[in-house]
This record gives C-alpha cells, sequence and structure tokens, in this order.
C-alpha cells in the first residue's frame, strides 16, 4: 500500500490528514544547527551522510507523513557549472549571470548522474531508511520551475525587486523563451533521476512565479512547468506545483493539471473551493502565525482544517517554507491539532 501522503496526492480520501511543510528539514531545529556549525549549505547539502541526517531529523521528532530530501531548488544550475554559495542572511549568491544564448548550452547538455549524482545517493538512501518503519512515510523529491530558476539566472541571486528579471522577459521575450525551454529539459531530467531513485512524489517550486501578471504568467512561466508535469506525470508519481504569492494565479494553476496545487498562504477558502476534486489541495497555514501564541497556532490550525481537512485529497502544509525562528512549542501544537482532527 501506498503511504497516506502519496494516496492524499493521488486524491484519494484518507482516514485522516496527512501532512508534512515546507523546509521542514533546517535553521528551526538545534539538530539543524548543531550539525551545521563549521559547514557551510553547499558542504551538507553534497553529503549523503549529512544530507540524509538533515532530512530525517525532523521526522525523528514528528513522524511527518512525508519527508523530503534536504537540498535546494538551485542544485542543478550548480551541477550544470554555475558558480553558487549561500551567505548568511542574503541566500543564494551565483557566480554567474546568463546574458548570451550561447550560454545555455550548459544547461542544455547537463546530466544530472553527472552533475548531481550525490542527489540519486541521498533519495536511495532515505527511501532504505524510511522502509524500515512499520508504516512508512512518502519520499518527496523537487525541483525549481523554470521561470524561477532563470530569474536567479538573470538576477545572480535573490532580489525584492526583479527589475533585471522584468526588464530581460519584455527586452528580450524570445531569448528568455529558449532559456525556458532548455532550463526545461533540464528540470525533466533532474526530476526523472530523483523518481528513478526513489521519490515517490515530487513538488515543483515556482517560488517568484506570483511577481508576475497573470497575462505574462500564462506567457513565461505556464508553457514550461505544465510540460514538466505532463513528463514526471508519466513516471506514475504524483506532481505537486507550489507557486509564491500566486492568489491572482489560482485558475492558470488549475489549468495546468498538476495532481495537487500547494497553496500559498493569501489563497482563501472561497478561491480554492474553485478547483476541480480531481486535483489535490496542499496547504496553506500562513508560516508566521507560529510567531505567535500556542493559542493563535492552535486556533489558525483548526481554521485551515475545518476549510480543507474532509475535502478528498487534502495535504496540512503550510503556505510557503517554515521561518528559521519559529517556536517548537507551536510546532508542536500545529501537529497535535493536525493529529487530532477527524475528517467528515
Amino acid at each position: 500500500m501506498e503511504p497516506i501522503i502519496v494516496q492524499a496526492l493521488r486524491g484519494q480520501k484518507t482516514s485522516r490528514v496527512p501532512f508534512w511543510y515546507m523546509r521542514q528539514a533546517g535553521r528551526y531545529l538545534p539538530e539543524y544547527n548543531e550539525l551545521r556549525l563549521g559547514r557551510t549549505f553547499i558542504d551538507v547539502m553534497e553529503s549523503p551522510d549529512l544530507s540524509v541526517e538533515i532530512s530525517l531529523q525532523p521526522f525523528r521528532r514528528y513522524k511527518m507523513d512525508g519527508v523530503i530530501m534536504f537540498s535546494d531548488i538551485l542544485t542543478p544550475l550548480r551541477g550544470a557549472g554555475i558558480p553558487l554559495h549561500f551567505e548568511e542572511k542574503k541566500g543564494p549568491v551565483l557566480g554567474k549571470t546568463i546574458e548570451h544564448e550561447s550560454e545555455l548550452s550548459m544547461f542544455a547538455d547537463f546530466d544530472p548522474a553527472k552533475g548531481c549524482s550525490y542527489v540519486a545517493e541521498i533519495l536511495q538512501r532515505l527511501r532504505a531508511e524510511l522502509a524500515k518503519e512499520a508504516a512508512p512515510p512518502g519520499l518527496l523529491g523537487f525541483a525549481g520551475a523554470p521561470f524561477t530558476l532563470a530569474s536567479y539566472l538573470i538576477e545572480g541571486g535573490s532580489t525584492s525587486k526583479f527589475e533585471k528579471t522584468k526588464a530581460f522577459i519584455f527586452s528580450k521575450p524570445e531569448f528568455f523563451a529558449r532559456m525556458s525551454e532548455v532550463l526545461a529539459d533540464m528540470t525533466i531530467r533532474y526530476l526523472t533521476m530523483q523518481v528513478n531513485a526513489g521519490a515517490q512524489a515530487v513538488q515543483i517550486f515556482d517560488s517568484w512565479g506570483g511577481i508576475l501578471a497573470r497575462h505574462h504568467y500564462q506567457e513565461f512561466s505556464v508553457p514550461y512547468t505544465t510540460r514538466i508535469i505532463r513528463e514526471i506525470q508519466k513516471l506514475g508519481v504524483p506532481v505537486i506545483l507550489f507557486t509564491g504569492n500566486s492568489a491572482h494565479l489560482l485558475e492558470d494553476l488549475t489549468a495546468q493539471k498538476p495532481d495537487c496545487i500547494s497553496l500559498d498562504w493569501r489563497i482563501t477558502p472561497e478561491a480554492a473551493a474553485r478547483i476541480p476534486a480531481e486535483i489535490s489541495i496542499q496547504g496553506n497555514m500562513d508560516p508566521l502565525v507560529l510567531y505567535g501564541s500556542k493559542e493563535r497556532t492552535a486556533l489558525e490550525t483548526r481554521r485551515v482544517l475545518a476549510s480543507f481537512g474532509s475535502r478528498k485529497g487534502f495535504v496540512f502544509n503550510l503556505g510557503h517554507g517554515i521561518h528559521p525562528l519559529s517556536p517548537l512549542l507551536n510546532v508542536e501544537t500545529m501537529i497535535q491539532e493536525v493529529r487530532s482532527f477527524v475528517p467528515a
């Protein structure tokens, strides 16, 4: 029998609400911070021993229904030859941006088995470890969407204004389309490797898709993400689509027909009710609720469960990644509320 989270992602009715949450392996856990001492993010991300350990840390604490490998959406870019490092309080910094179409050949030639072989090993080892559990959780892989990856390649790192990205797409739309096609091909190969290595579901992160107006999202993101979804669905695993800040894009997320839509925390239950029953829902509590009181955390968790918990094919999650200073007491409170909920 498939793990309960995979059943839910396939749109099946489950006896309880399965849960995991984005960035569940990371800085809010003291054991993660202890392991990270003296090591860079890349050090741990590219070490199968360390990545497997970090991926399992939250599961050991909370026994969530989904375990996601510890990695980053920029991993394949580094594997293709883009210099990458992470700076504290700044995030990823790319040592090269893309300015000429000839530079796209590094992504077209990308072989994940060579550039990111450690990712396959991490997933294989995680799948073997999780198989020892009486009720194994689902193993999740992931990748960045072409638009989001392209924005990093244009900006050179994180940004809040996306001026370079928007200047690029509007002044060089043909170049951007070619870049997106190449990145889509690369991502299909990368996710295929993950599925072959043991991932039982995958999530596509279009973290920056929400910076686009709806008609621009339809032009610059939808065609490429849709193609990835279709190709990975052929492998027989559910595909989750997450697009950040996407309340205005819900119809376009639905039109791409992923197996599951991971709802940004801004999307209301009334809007989400328009998602067809054959598409599962994941989400969508505001992660900063966890900075509040225990009582507020319980209230907000129950509110999400009341809105979605009895829907066939629902996975509880946050509406974006958990924040580093989230109190563990509130994380535990959230999980207790999910576990005690009984679907109608």
